[in-house]
């Protein structure tokens, strides 16, 4: 399939959001001058090529995520697709990539399986699996548990059915899976999301019979922050210790520990209102190793200024708003939760990155999408759209449909 046909699948598929496309596209665009605007202040140390290698590298993921895109909204249907042996493959295969990642180890941590010169990250993948996991224990298994009449005995019996189902197994598998993340691959930036995509998407849960069960978890979860602090962070590896530590006293290590938050922080200070000037960073020559991965918005902000990002931020905004809203407008639940746990996706990857490099929370090392240089982030993130369009595609034309019907 050439380029051609691709974009034009996209854009003449009636019903698709083509707003969404458009920010899509500009925030890839953008990243892809970033990246390689980021990149040249290691070339000292990589090489002189090093920036283009990055932005071909980039490139090479943007125009394969494109493709995937295009066909999940062509072709992606919540009611076929979203099967129990489906599921069970993408994740359990998923798993088993988070725990092949154990082979490799980058910068002491576990996750991402190294072939050749490209990198592949399963969490970001995991994130989307989870989000069609959830949606299919929350929003289509109930309804296979349903019960009008009957006696106490068939009562209890699909109660503990609809308990074990869709409330034990879809929690185990998100805590297993922030585990993995946070633990065994010690990414506790994306073991959080993992947990945050699948907190938000059960109290996004419209069924009256999950009413309890939210309760329940919420003061369960309430108890557990306390004991948490409480506790001082047991349970936490020392060195995502020193992340809590690095962020209530950044300038304890100025010179080792804290010194690419600190000088991300000087970044931020450099852009003022206006910034630098496209290409003008200082901070990128060394000051904030790789800046073209997940401390790129520092120099994003030191050229462009305050102003510049917040206008960077529009098209961000507009994807997660209009996500959430078709989510929330949606009355087929499953849809509502897939579009509501990719909206999370978005706002949560955003949130975190940018209040991590801003000091705002502490620093966990997640990409800012379609921005930060990373295959996989960018592969996943542009998978995620192509399911929203293909749900938002037939939320359309269904609404159309019965216009039509109406006025007939």
């Amino acid at each position: 399939m050439n380029i051609k046909k691709i974009i034009k699948m996209m854009f003449t598929n009636t019903g698709v959001d083509k707003g969404i496309y458009i920010c899509t596209f500009i925030l890839c665009v953008f990243g892809v001058v970033m990246i390689g605007d980021a990149s040249v202040g290691m070339v000292v140390k990589y090489g002189r090529n090093y920036p283009i290698i990055n932005m071909l590298k980039q490139c090479f993921f943007l125009g394969a995520g494109a493709f995937f895109m295009a066909v999940i909204a062509h072709k992606f249907n919540t009611n076929k697709m979203l099967t129990k042996n489906f599921l069970k493959v993408l994740y359990f295969g998923t798993l088993f990539a988070m725990f092949a990642c154990l082979l490799w180890s980058i910068n002491g941590a576990h996750g991402w399986i190294k072939l050749g010169p490209i990198t592949i990250q399963p969490a970001e993948f995991m994130k989307i699996v989870i989000i069609l996991l959830l949606a299919y224990h929350f929003g289509i298994l109930p309804d296979h548990f349903m019960y009008k009449y009957g006696s106490a005995k068939h009562k209890a019996e699909m109660d503990n059915l609809f308990i074990k189902h869709c409330v034990a197994y879809p929690v185990a598998a998100a805590a297993v899976a922030f585990f993995v993340c946070a633990i065994v691959q010690k990414d506790l930036g994306s073991g959080i999301i993992l947990a945050a995509i699948s907190i938000i998407i059960f109290f996004c849960v419209p069924l009256k019979r999950f009413d309890r069960i939210k309760v329940i978890f919420a003061i369960a979860a309430v108890f557990a922050l306390i004991l948490f602090g409480l506790a001082g962070g047991v349970g936490l590896m020392p060195h995502q210790l020193q992340r809590f530590e690095s962020w209530l006293n950044p300038l304890s290590g100025v010179y080792d520990k804290t010194w690419q938050i600190v000088n991300g922080f000087v970044a931020y200070s450099n852009g003022g209102l206006f910034g630098l000037g496209f290409g003008n960073s200082i901070m990128k020559y060394g000051y904030i190793p790789e800046s073209q991965n997940d401390f790129i918005s520092a120099i994003i902000v030191e050229e462009f200024g305050l102003f510049g990002f917040a206008l960077l931020m529009i098209p961000y905004f507009y994807i997660i708003f209009k996500i959430f809203k078709y989510g929330i407008k949606n009355e087929n639940i499953p849809d509502r939760l897939i579009l509501i746990g990719i909206s999370s996706y978005f706002f949560l990857h955003l949130f975190v990155n940018i209040g991590g490099v801003s000091g705002l929370i502490p620093m966990t090392g997640v990409p800012l999408i379609f921005i930060s240089a990373g295959g996989s982030s960018t592969l996943a993130g542009l998978m995620s759209l192509g399911i929203a369009q293909s749900i938002i595609k037939r939320y359309n034309r269904n609404k159309l449909k019965k216009k039509v019907e109406d006025e007939l």
